[in-house]
């Protein structure tokens, strides 16, 4: 085979390969797949060490996560077994178990392949406040599994997983 008609037989095939529909650009990116409104409908944490797994917000948690077009995201989930306080204002211990039974952060994100770096500008646990945060997301269908880096929980001292799994509202 001479020179040309290799480089012929290769200039062909990228082209076909060119022409092939891409099925990552087809489903898009993952920051436009973020784009809209999601409904908790589960969240475990795993320890790293043992593999334990518990689910720190109830059975059914409720909440929601918000992803913007433009990069801003905004979420929070309560356990789905709290109790109201005995009055209007709740005392000392009625506010320890409320926040206990909660997390909400916000702020403005961005996207490398899987990754997204969520970069915290509000948060429950002022410790996240400022700082950015690493996740794994992926989007199928209608499912979003959020999955965070290993983290130290605020009632524990291993290391742990967050899974949360969400479902598209809109």
């Amino acid at each position: 085979m001479t020179m040309h008609a290799r480089l012929f037989g290769s200039v062909l095939a990228i082209g076909v390969l060119l022409l092939l529909p891409n099925p990552a650009a087809a489903k898009g990116s993952t920051k436009t797949q973020l784009a809209g409104v999601w409904k908790v409908t589960s969240l475990v944490v795993r320890e790293v060490e043992t593999g334990a797994t518990r689910n720190t917000f109830g059975e059914k948690p409720v909440g929601h996560a918000v992803f913007t077009r433009g990069g801003r995201f905004l979420w929070g989930w309560v356990s789905d077994g709290r109790k109201a306080p005995a009055g209007p204002v709740p005392d000392d211990a009625e506010r320890g178990a409320l926040y206990n039974t909660l997390a909400f952060g916000s702020g403005s994100f961005r996207v490398e392949g899987d990754a997204v770096f969520l970069r915290y500008e509000s948060s429950w646990n002022q410790s996240w406040t400022g700082t950015e945060r690493r996740a794994e997301m992926q989007v199928t269908g209608k499912t979003l599994v959020w999955k965070s880096l290993p983290f130290k929980p605020l009632d524990g001292d291993r290391d742990v997983v967050a899974i949360t799994t969400l479902e598209r509202v809109e």
